[in-house]
């Protein structure tokens, strides 16, 4: 059985870090072609290891006038005046939005072009083997094994996975996504990585509930931290692109409110809004110290985390799918304050692995759960720790999630249209 997988950037570059760990479960696949979608050219420069021979790999760098053919073979797509007639009926059309449309598919077209050329080397033409192509987002990349099931290999089935931003169109700027109803009624199946996603999906488009499943992502077991006391300053750790959405400045002003306590703040991550954190990090007080770490390879990260555990992880984001880094602080036992927003309850359970707070948290709200933990008797903190890490055991374990995952990918693969 053959695996196709299409992946934005990965392995080259920084993109799909959790990817990474998922990859390492597809032993079952004889052969895994890797399709590395809209490589940028500073990506080229850093390629990750793969797991295995099995694994092949095929860049298809990003190019916009590369995608304008591909825009002109759209034209010939009669998905894209049924997706404008849809569109206009339930009034959503704009320029915006038939433009973003147009983009869409001319870079479905092109990508396409170029990996079916790949695949034809490979000897995949027409191939009678079981194969399964395998989206890693929930976005343009379907339409994409849509062209090339329909092109070049009839037989083979097809699933893709939905996370945040290609999933909720809500998070988009135009609130727009193409071609939803298309994809779910050509996929054989989409995996949500929470809940929260497969219900959005389900109560928008019922007609393919049938078709959705949850398949949570995980993180791997870094071993069980020494136990962390409240003995000095009360160290909270938050990991995330620094960007609107994310709001990590709100955890800078929240630190700024509290006069009282030792703490020390470490942030990982960066983003276009980390110079404006940064001069607001320079206005906090003396009790509290801080540290932007920026961008650092998530296996250097997780070992971080394994020599200096944190008391505390906050996360409040305005959006998210099912965060991975709050799976990976659960994993390292440390209790999480989130954000209510999209799946982040089905991970942070308020009382027992953390704080849930309201999507729109103020600064002194946040600041007073902080200052809980820090109040909090010690035997009581000990229990959200030790809760932390048995949740994250049972839900979060990569080993556990991938290896069903996997075994899920293959069984689909087994189901010969």
């Amino acid at each position: 059985m053959k695996l196709i997988l299409l992946a934005n950037g990965f392995p080259y570059g920084p993109w799909e870090p959790f990817l990474e760990t998922e990859t390492a479960y597809y032993a079952g696949f004889e052969d895994v072609y890797v399709c590395a979608m809209q490589v940028r050219r500073e990506h080229m420069g850093r390629v990750r290891e793969l797991p295995s021979e099995a694994f092949h790999v095929c860049p298809v760098p990003f190019s916009l006038a590369a995608c304008i053919p591909g825009c002109l073979r759209a034209l010939g797509d009669r998905e894209l005046y049924a997706e404008l007639g849809r569109l206009f009926h339930a009034r959503r059309l704009s320029l915006s939005r038939a433009a973003w449309l147009f983009f869409y598919l001319g870079r479905s077209y092109h990508e396409a072009r170029v990996i079916e050329k790949y695949l034809k080397k490979e000897g995949l033409d027409g191939s009678t083997e079981p194969v399964v192509l395998y989206s890693y987002r929930f976005d343009y990349q379907p339409y994409v094994a849509l062209l090339l099931q329909k092109r070049l290999l009839p037989g083979a089935r097809i699933i893709a996975r939905g996370h945040r931003y290609d999933l909720y169109e809500n998070a988009r700027k135009n609130g727009y996504i193409p071609m939803r109803r298309v994809l779910l009624e050509r996929l054989d199946r989409v995996a949500l990585i929470g809940e929260d996603g497969r219900r959005y999906l389900a109560e928008k488009y019922p007609a393919y509930a049938h078709k959705l499943t949850v398949s949570r992502l995980g993180t791997q077991d870094r071993g069980v931290c020494p136990a962390k006391s409240h003995d000095g300053p009360l160290h909270i750790v938050s990991c995330s692109t620094v960007t609107a959405v994310k709001r990590v400045a709100l955890i800078a002003q929240a630190l700024g409110m509290i006069r009282d306590r030792e703490i020390r703040w470490t942030h990982y991550g960066d983003g276009p809004l980390m110079g404006a954190l940064r001069e607001q990090c320079a206005a906090l007080p003396g009790n509290v110290k801080w540290e932007l770490r920026g961008n650092i390879d998530n296996a250097a990260l997780l070992a971080e985390y394994a020599k200096r555990p944190a008391h505390l992880f906050v996360n409040v984001s305005a959006s998210e799918g099912v965060p991975v880094s709050i799976m990976e602080a659960l994993s390292f036992s440390v209790p999480c304050i989130a954000t209510d927003v999209g799946g982040t309850g089905e991970i942070v359970v308020d009382g027992q692995t953390g704080l849930l707070l309201p999507t729109d948290v103020t600064a002194a709200a946040l600041a007073g759960a902080i200052e809980r933990f820090a109040d909090m008797p010690e035997d009581e903190y000990q229990a959200y720790r030790s809760r932390a890490r048995t949740f994250w055991e049972a839900n979060c374990s990569a080993e556990t999630n991938y290896t069903a995952f996997a075994r899920y990918l293959r069984a689909l693969g087994g189901e010969r249209t």
